[in-house]
């Protein structure tokens, strides 16, 4: 089994405005969901991700590059990984034992967001505990083809008071999470099942956290 990767969050001082400065974006290191798994249709589209964090705020960056994507849920808490998918699952404070956040985005930014242990034992996290959560899409409608790009970006700015209240800590420079990236589409022309920290297991199952990577708060 390869050892698990790892990713520094870079600690900014201020917050802005979405979707912030693209060439401050480009300047933050970058990890790639390039691990394609249990399917083999031929697709696998690349996939950048960029993290930062203020004080108040965690900052995820997407860039899929997938000229065809199909999105058909528009609702919170809608199952948005049948879509053209992007997610991000963290455990902040993994020696807590309260479990992991999955926080998955569909291109136009509708999100399914919950909390647990495991897939079976999770729960979902409300609208009122995301207070302050942001989302800005380059897609802005519902469709089934081409997008006209050769990808599409999605950015959010996520509380940090949201993990404090769930797992009673705050996050702060030298706080070393567990997570991972994915990029998926069940019911899309070709399914597809991408991740950063690749899944030992036979089936499609993100929620493996025993294979999540490294995050570490700078």
């Amino acid at each position: 089994m390869n050892n698990p990767p790892e990713y520094g969050i870079t600690r900014i001082d201020e917050d802005f405005s979405l979707p912030g400065d693209p060439l401050f974006w480009q300047a933050l290191p970058v990890l790639t969901i390039d691990r394609y798994l249990w399917v083999d249709n031929g697709y696998s589209p690349p996939v950048e991700a960029r993290l930062c964090y203020s004080p108040q705020n965690l900052y995820v960056f997407f860039k899929v590059f997938e000229p065809k994507i199909r999105i058909q849920f528009t609702k919170f808490q809608d199952p948005v990984y049948k879509d053209s998918c992007a997610e991000f699952f963290i455990n902040p404070f993994p020696e807590k034992k309260v479990g992991y956040v999955n926080i998955e985005t569909n291109a136009i930014g509708a999100v399914l967001i919950a909390i647990g242990p495991d897939r079976r034992s999770r729960a979902r996290i409300s609208r009122g505990d995301l207070k302050g959560f942001e989302i800005v899409t380059s897609v802005k409608k519902p469709l089934e083809g081409v997008h006209d790009a050769e990808y599409w970006t999605l950015i959010y700015k996520l509380p940090l008071a949201l993990f404090e209240k769930y797992y009673g800590a705050k996050i702060k420079p030298g706080c070393v999470a567990r997570g991972n990236f994915y990029k998926c589409g069940d019911e899309t022309d070709f399914p597809h099942y991408g991740a950063w920290s690749p899944v030992f297991v036979a089936a499609p199952d993100f929620h493996r956290p025993e294979f999540f990577g490294t995050l570490r708060f700078l």
